[in-house]
């Protein structure tokens, strides 16, 4: 039986090749045969590797490498015997000397990455040499409305298209094979605030994406657009307005003002069909006296229906936050001890396990020194140390920890399902703070703040249990963790730190193991993925962004130079 089947498959296949060889002329009489063709797109990315993006060693296709955001790789080649020999294969400089946020994404080869100012580069994984650019024409009134820098981190990579977010809160679709404009759609309005510098998650026929801006009172909102128009499927506003669900947790009219901006890349369950979208700090940023309660849904994970939008869950870390503890970062999908969780580094100095079915806490632990919280209650919700840490209007509140740069600030962490362990780099910092009662008014800076002091301290690689929430193994830097991390199946953990080195650890103990200095600081994010069947790794780095840690460049350009590049190591020949 079965051999007749295989026989009826391989003779109409051979029927329609017989087809597509004849002439037009014979195919034309051909009782009801209108139309005979085939198109082919290289690079061609379809929903089908992305949901299995985790069982394809040889790419790195989105944000975390894969839906769950784990930045694991399973790629062994380089290892933990032979990293000491690892050199690097070639540098792309992006004449740029701004901050770099961004990350190499990988398909069959060629390689895609962005740079400040919204350039992106398409090149030749193994040699570096460069296919296309694109290089975006912004507006020269928008940089008073950008708070963080020129950043963007990194294109999304889906059917034959490359996709691009905006400074000047546009969506650009780009051919992959030539980097020409297919379309551009405005998402925002950049005079209001509205920015966008996260990678844009393909997914199911949609481009997703959330808006920068909460410094400047923006009301925040995540967005899907078709990815064959980019006409939008649908909005979601971070604030609620009165008479939705969440809008109480805002006194008088400070909705309008709430910011939550959504601006790191959000993961996805395909099991659940679950939607994890983080959000950002409440605006004014300092200021939580003029907009009292618990300020949903800022500094919160949202669980949405990536069909339609709309809110099925969510957890809080930090209500009425007068802080700044941006709730950005991102979150990593994991089955841990029979559990499906989500695990999230936050800036409030803390580091999470929540299941993802139920969006109730499994654990809550520190990062580093915190104070700013007495305990936590039901759900893991915290009892604030107040007064003693409020931020107030007649006096300097000294020595808050953590900074708002926070005890892991927005660069994301890395999950080993062979360890079971997450990798988080973290602050170690204090801050003082005094409030400033202003208004709001479109398209200024909208903090709250009379004084932000950063106070000495150091950073840390971590290795928590993904289980327990127990730090199994750290290695103190005098300077934060300013990069992503990336964890392999080769026992290795990279990441870099904004002196510029970018190095290797074992990661079962910390040990390092290699470190190399791309002579600038490092704030991208490290990715893996092989080429002509090498495994490479690649590092983004130009120092910059948001936060308190730049303001220290001051000292360290002294001696030291900015410079926008992207490096990429391997073994030798």
């Amino acid at each position: 039986m079965k051999k007749s089947i295989f026989s009826a498959m391989a003779l109409g296949v051979l029927l329609v090749s017989l087809v597509l060889l004849l002439p037009a002329s014979v195919r034309a009489q051909i009782p009801g045969l209108e139309v005979v063709e085939a198109v082919q797109r290289p690079e061609y990315v379809t929903d089908d590797m992305l949901l299995n993006a985790d069982k394809d060693p040889n790419n790195w296709l989105l944000y975390g490498r894969d839906y769950a955001s784990t930045r694991y790789s399973p790629l062994t080649q380089i290892n933990k015997s032979n990293v000491k020999k690892l050199v690097p294969k070639w540098s792309l400089s992006f004449g740029a000397l701004e901050g770099q946020d961004s990350q190499v994404v990988a398909y069959n080869g060629r390689c895609y990455v962005t740079s400040s100012f919204n350039k992106v580069f398409a090149a030749d994984c193994e040699t570096g040499k460069v296919f296309w650019k694109y290089e975006r024409e912004l507006p020269a009134d928008l940089y008073p409305h950008l708070c963080c820098d020129v950043v963007n981190r990194g294109v999304a990579l889906y059917h034959d298209k490359v996709y691009l977010a905006t400074l000047d809160a546009h969506l650009v679709a780009l051919d992959n094979a030539t980097g020409k404009v297919v379309w551009d759609k405005p998402m925002g309005d950049y005079k209001y605030s509205e920015s966008l510098t996260l990678m844009p998650m393909a997914l199911r026929g949609k481009i997703i994406v959330g808006t920068s801006g909460a410094e400047y009172g923006v009301r925040g909102w995540i967005a899907a657009v078709d990815a064959e128009t980019g006409e939008q499927v649908w909005k979601t506003y971070t604030i609620p307005a009165p008479g939705e669900p969440g809008s109480e947790t805002w006194g008088g009219e400070s909705w309008k003002y709430g910011g939550g901006s959504a601006w790191i890349t959000g993961s996805y369950d395909p099991e659940l069909n679950n939607l994890y979208w983080p959000v950002g700090n409440p605006g004014p940023d300092f200021d939580r006296h003029v907009r009292p309660g618990d300020n949903l849904y800022t500094n919160s994970t949202l669980v949405l229906d990536p069909d339609t939008g709309k809110i099925k869950m969510y957890f809080q870390y930090t209500p009425n936050d007068p802080y700044d503890y941006d709730g950005v970062n991102e979150v990593v999908l994991a089955d841990v001890g029979g559990k499906k969780v989500w695990l999230h580094g936050d800036r409030n100095g803390h580091f999470y396990s929540v299941d993802r079915t139920t969006a109730k806490c499994n654990y809550v632990v520190p990062l580093g020194r915190v104070n700013w919280v007495k305990k936590f209650g039901e759900n893991c919700k915290p009892e604030m140390n107040w007064p003693e840490k409020d931020v107030v209007y007649d006096k300097v509140t000294k020595d808050i920890a953590p900074t708002l740069d926070g005890g892991k600030e927005w660069h994301p962490i890395a999950y080993s399902p062979k360890t079971q362990m997450a990798y988080v780099p973290t602050y170690n910092f204090s801050m003082d703070l005094q409030a400033l009662k202003m208004d709001w008014k479109r398209g200024e800076w909208y903090l709250g703040a009379k004084v932000i002091r950063l106070n000495p301290g150091n950073g840390a690689l971590k290795a928590f249990d993904a289980a327990t929430g127990q730090l199994k193994w750290m290695r103190a830097d005098s300077t934060p963790s300013t990069s992503g991390v990336l964890a392999t199946a080769g026992g290795l953990v990279f990441y870099g730190n904004p002196q510029g080195m970018f190095m290797a650890l074992d990661d079962t103990t910390g040990e390092m193991l290699w470190s190399f200095n791309v002579g600038t600081g490092i704030h991208g994010n490290p990715t893996t993925f092989t080429a002509n069947g090498k495994q490479l790794v690649a590092i983004v780095v130009g120092p910059g962004g948001g936060g308190l840690w730049p303001l220290h460049y001051k000292e360290w350009m002294k001696t030291q130079s900015k410079g926008g590049a992207v490096f990429v190591f391997g073994l030798p020949e």
